[in-house]
């Protein structure tokens, strides 16, 4: 199978997926704002919040620092893999044991330290959350590193239907944020049931040789820089609504996380991307193949743009109407964040297409110094403004700090291919003009929308404007979209 080939299998796969998966918990999102009142639902979120910096904190980067080495070892000395995946395993029981252990214990203190008493039990029930979706993420990134990403895609997909199922179940039943947490804990063990199966049977269908001197030494030594940068990350994404339920309310914290929730959606085929593709750098480069690498990011970073640029402009335009309508009139006031965190949802696509790649590519270190440096920044920026103009000012510290770090991502993504900038700027330009003509078809009908139906009708527009020019100006050949249409 050629590579174009391989990379757009394992696209399509993890992009039916996080289709499938977020439109699942779109639907758990809009029900659950719907049926908890908006304190109720602020808690809940906040304390997710809190389990994901946590559970970051105990997978230490481990399943990603696995798939790097296993990528790397796995075409000339296979027989590495099963001591790859044993060293993980074992550190990885360890570290999600002891944080979740501290979580439960400190409970009582993390909500004076919040000023949020009802957050307590939450915390109790999310020390089961901790520990599974740690071992889910891990094996999800093995499972990247083995190539196998249908796998992965499968597993989230279970982990996405059965997550609603409960969680919505719960509520009905009247156990309100407590049991849609626990539908959040149920899915999360049965996806990590699953990839614990799907890596056992990697590992023990693996040839096995005698262990390399140093190599695991320099597996939990790689796995370091890696946790310094999604702990960065998590705190970048995370500690936003965290100190929003600590100078603010919870309901402040509603309005914030269903403008995020929106992003969540959005971002998608940008992550679908990244996961396929970040493995495809570093085996190129091996290969000695630099212009294949250089040519694969290249048209990722445009083609992300083309779909990005227009998509956040567009959302800014019609964000009001979409709160008002998914969400009921309460949530209107999250508006603003949701028009300031289009930057976001922009500079997170590009990350996800370049972030993944440079660890692969064994850049993990600086990317790791970038991102803790801007974390601290997003963090003072956050301290800063949170208490001064509100919400907005979270979604601009987040906005803010996170471009800078993907600028220089995508910088360091430029040290290590030949990249060919020229044909870069001028897609971007031609995707500045698309993004132009549509804004001015959209704009005038944008203030009759009243309903869904018209909410609908203006996306469609701006959606046919998109592509009849982006068609006209040769981002999208005539070709590609023959080849989409059905037989």
């Amino acid at each position: 199978m050629a590579l174009s080939e391989k990379i757009a299998a394992g696209l399509k796969a993890d992009f039916l997926s996080q289709v499938l998966k977020n439109l699942s918990n779109g639907l758990l999102v809009v029900v659950l704002a719907r049926l908890l009142s908006p304190d109720a639902y602020g808690l809940l979120y906040l304390s997710i919040s809190l389990f994901a910096i946590v559970t970051v904190a105990g997978k230490l980067g481990l399943g990603k620092s696995a798939a790097r080495y296993i990528t790397e070892h796995e075409e000339t000395t296979s027989g590495q893999i099963p001591h790859i995946i044993e060293t993980v395993g074992l550190v990885l029981v360890g570290t999600l044991s002891l944080v979740t252990v501290g979580l439960v214990l400190a409970r009582e203190q993390v909500a004076v330290l919040l000023g949020e008493p009802g957050i307590e039990p939450l915390l109790l029930v999310g020390g089961l959350y901790v520990i599974t979706h740690g071992v889910f993420n891990s094996g999800r990134s093995i499972c990247q590193g083995f190539k196998k990403i249908e796998w992965a895609a499968s597993i989230a997909l279970v982990e996405a239907v059965v997550r609603p199922l409960v969680a919505i179940g719960l509520v009905l039943a009247g156990l309100g944020a407590i049991g849609a947490l626990v539908g959040y804990v149920v899915s999360s063990f049965v996806a990590a049931a699953l990839t614990v199966g799907a890596v056992y049977y990697l590992y023990t269908t693996a040839e096995r040789g005698r262990i390399e001197p140093g190599l695991r030494r320099r597996i939990v030594e790689y796995a370091l820089p890696i946790t310094l940068t999604e702990n960065s990350s998590t705190l970048m994404k995370r500690v936003d609504v965290l100190l929003i339920g600590a100078f603010l309310t919870p309901l402040a914290v509603s309005y914030y996380v269903v403008a995020k929730q929106i992003m969540t959606f959005l971002k998608v085929p940008a992550n679908s991307l990244g996961f396929a593709i970040s493995p495809r750098y570093s085996e190129q480069l091996h290969r000695d193949n630099l212009e294949t690498a250089s040519r694969l990011y290249g048209e990722a970073l445009t083609s992300t743009l083309l779909f990005y640029v227009p998509a956040a402009v567009g959302l800014v335009i019609v964000a009001e109407p979409t709160l008002r309508l998914l969400f009921g009139p309460e949530y209107t006031g999250g508006t603003i964040v949701l028009q300031l965190l289009t930057i976001y949802l922009v500079v997170q696509a590009i990350s996800y297409i370049t972030s993944g790649g440079l660890d692969y590519l064994g850049r993990a270190k600086h990317r790791a110094y970038a991102k803790g440096v801007t974390a601290v920044a997003n963090l003072g920026l956050n301290l800063l403004l949170i208490p001064t103009i509100g919400i907005a000012g979270a979604a601009i510290s987040t906005a803010g700090t996170y471009a800078v770090y993907v600028a220089l991502n995508v910088y360091l993504m430029h040290l290590e291919l030949r990249l060919d900038w020229w044909a870069i700027g001028t897609r971007c330009v031609k995707i500045t003009a698309v993004t132009g003509v549509m804004v001015l078809a959209v704009l005038p009908f944008a203030p009759a929308i009243d309903g869904f139906l018209s909410l609908f009708a203006v996306v469609a527009l701006g959606s046919l404007v998109w592509l009849v020019a982006t068609v006209s100006v040769g981002l999208i050949e005539k070709q590609q979209l023959q080849s989409l249409a059905p037989i």
